[in-house]
């Protein structure tokens, strides 16, 4: 399987702006780019994102950069144990697995495909909440449910935040209402 690509437009759903995204199967793995540029609260946005996954879909690797250089990267041992690209821990996101990038649906893509729900199925999991422009870092709590072959509802245990999100044949958001939309 290494060696598949894949190639779109993520465009949000309020504002302005795009992603353009990159998927690729790789030896023992996944590698995803993201390039965003969009109006977030009424200022410019310029970021790039990579994730790197196991072919579990576990994440191992993940890097956000703004256009002004500024940089968060993580790296994961895919059991929920994180720490920054220096080494030093990150013990605030033990038990996270998942990463959620607040500027694209991509990551919704991770817990999909890892969590290999039937339909009627949930799971809550944790997952290290990257906020891009600020490049915070905290756990999130969250909860998937399989309502369908290609429909899912996102719950932010935190926040209250409800969306039905539909996806592609291979797990890939098409419609995340109000905050994405694949062109």
């Amino acid at each position: 399987m290494s060696g598949q690509r894949w190639r779109w437009i993520w465009q949000p759903g309020l504002g302005e702006g795009a992603e353009l995204f990159a998927f690729r199967t790789v030896r023992g793995g996944y590698d995803a780019h993201g390039d965003v540029v969009a109006t977030l609260d009424d200022a410019p946005l310029n970021a790039r994102y990579t994730v790197e996954a196991d072919a579990e879909w576990r994440t191992r690797r993940v890097l956000v950069e703004l256009n002004d250089g500024a940089r968060i990267e993580m790296l994961s041992d895919g059991a929920g144990h994180w720490r920054r690209a220096d080494g030093t821990p990150l013990r605030e996101l033990d038990g996270c697995i998942d990463p959620d990038i607040s500027i694209t649906p991509f990551t919704n893509t991770l817990p999909i495909r890892r969590l290999g729900l039937a339909v009627g199925d949930a799971a809550e999991i944790g997952v290290a909440y990257v906020l891009v422009p600020q490049l915070s870092l905290h756990a999130a709590p969250q909860r998937y449910t399989r309502l369908g072959d290609r429909l899912w509802r996102f719950d932010s245990l935190d926040s209250g935040f409800t969306a039905d999100i539909s996806v592609d044949e291979a797990g890939f958001v098409v419609g995340y209402p109000g905050l994405f939309r694949r062109g």
